[in-house]
């Protein structure tokens, strides 16, 4: 089972999309955020790169579970799944592992590659620390972008708007307290700044994030049930 969805990961079908996945994308986003932060900060700052790359894994797991469940909803398996057993531990307990562990896989990449090239141990140290849990988060906020977008027209469309504002609501370049209120509102109902805080500072309140994500993952479990006999009576989606 959990062979075949490794097999469905459209990022994984030949070597390009894992260059690119893997090494590329990681590596350009950290490299584009810590010249911005040389430009203003005139020197150059670890704590951004290592951040960076952690989010990306984050940005990744989130990426892929939604991947996951939504190649099912081609297949039909998701209307199997809500007439039998909508919680089943078997199939979403195998779909949140294969996403933690491609975060992971990148993370660690790219963890060794700027090792090499003079990362500080210890910062990398923190940040595979709050991995597993930055990992976590990125699961439970894939699950809800899925279940929130599961009848529209693009079932993407949740995890696009976060995807592609991850890195600026975890404050990898800018302390939120420095936002404008309204950003900072805004970042502070995502789980990542206290990680990101712990990675550059070592000390961070973590359990406001634990409590987000549970926020989150709420939310995602009333979008789920609220739309399954919906999904049933139609027996079909829009996209």
């Amino acid at each position: 089972m959990i062979a075949t969805q490794f097999s469905s990961l459209s990022f994984l079908s030949n070597w390009r999309t894992k260059l690119t996945y893997f090494f590329i994308t990681p590596l350009i986003n950290m490299m584009l955020l810590v010249l911005i932060d040389m430009q203003y900060a005139g020197s150059f700052d670890w704590g951004v790169a290592i951040t960076s790359i952690t989010i990306d894994a984050a940005s990744l797991s989130m990426q892929t579970i939604n991947l996951l469940i939504v190649n099912d909803s081609d297949l039909r398996i998701d209307f199997e799944l809500i007439a039998k057993n909508p919680f089943s531990l078997r199939y979403w307990l195998s779909k949140a592992l294969i996403s933690l562990f491609i975060g992971a896989l990148l993370a660690l990449i790219n963890f060794c590659l700027i090792f090499v090239l003079g990362a500080p141990l210890e910062v990398i140290g923190r940040a595979l620390l709050v991995l597993p849990l930055v990992g976590i988060y990125g699961i439970i906020l894939g699950f809800c972008s899925w279940a929130v977008s599961w009848q529209m027209n693009d079932p993407y469309f949740l995890q696009n708007i976060f995807g592609g504002l991850i890195q600026i609501l975890s404050g990898v370049l800018v302390v939120i307290s420095a936002y404008p209120a309204w950003l900072k509102t805004i970042a502070m109902l995502f789980p990542f700044a206290g990680p990101v805080a712990y990675i550059k500072t070592g000390s961070a309140n973590l359990l406001v994030g634990i409590f987000l994500s549970l926020v989150w993952l709420i939310i995602g479990l009333i979008a789920y049930l609220i739309q399954i006999k919906p999904v049933l009576r139609k027996g079909k989606h829009r996209f």
